[in-house]
């Protein structure tokens, strides 16, 4: 695939790792690097563009990017929007994650009755997400899986020959500020990279 020249619109940054890969250490790390990035948005803006299905989030008027299973499912939109834009894909060993994942789904289900209207709109987005990454409300540790492998043989195959505008960052190996301040082009703080539940 050719990249596109010239600038139309300024470069984002997208983090398009699944859920309890660390995503939210991703977001902390770029809003330190100058990217103040929005994690995983809950609003009624980001349902009715999921809903719409064109990827044209209003909250990339204000961020620099966007992390989390937000952008799973329209990265390739996105790449198309915003033309020069970084994408960040973090991983984690398998049995750690599936154990994460296994206790966020418990702690966090989608079944529970919404008390307010901010509420409703949560777990709206919550259920359109799962269902569009996972094909499940439910966690299944063979479904997480088979979507991991997809999901990376997926970005990976998208972005072949354009290394420049893919990272591939293991955090629980190490990968921090020394993979991606470089990747943004930006110098690579002094501070530890973060690891935000």
């Amino acid at each position: 695939m050719t990249r596109r020249t010239g600038r139309t619109r300024p470069a984002k940054v997208f983090g398009l790792g699944l859920s309890r890969t660390g995503t939210r250490s991703l977001t902390a790390a770029l809003g330190t690097l100058g990217r103040d990035t929005l994690h995983y948005p809950t609003d009624r803006a980001a349902l009715d563009t999921l809903t719409r299905g064109d990827a044209r989030f209003p909250h990339l008027d204000h961020y620099a990017g966007m992390t989390d299973i937000t952008v799973v499912p329209y990265f390739r939109e996105l790449d198309r929007i915003w033309p020069e834009s970084k994408f960040v894909l973090t991983l984690r060993d398998d049995a750690s994650w599936l154990r994460s994942c296994r206790r966020h789904w418990a702690e966090h289900p989608v079944d529970v009755p919404a008390t307010d209207e901010k509420g409703h709109v949560y777990l709206q987005v919550k259920r359109f997400l799962r269902a569009a990454v996972y094909s499940s409300h439910d966690f299944s540790a063979d479904r997480f899986t088979m979507v991991h492998r997809l999901h990376v043989e997926s970005v990976t195959r998208y972005f072949e020959g354009r290394e420049d505008d893919l990272l591939i960052m293991n955090l629980g190996a190490g990968d921090g500020y020394e993979q991606l301040a470089p990747f943004l082009g930006v110098p690579a703080p002094h501070e530890a990279f973060p690891h935000v539940g």
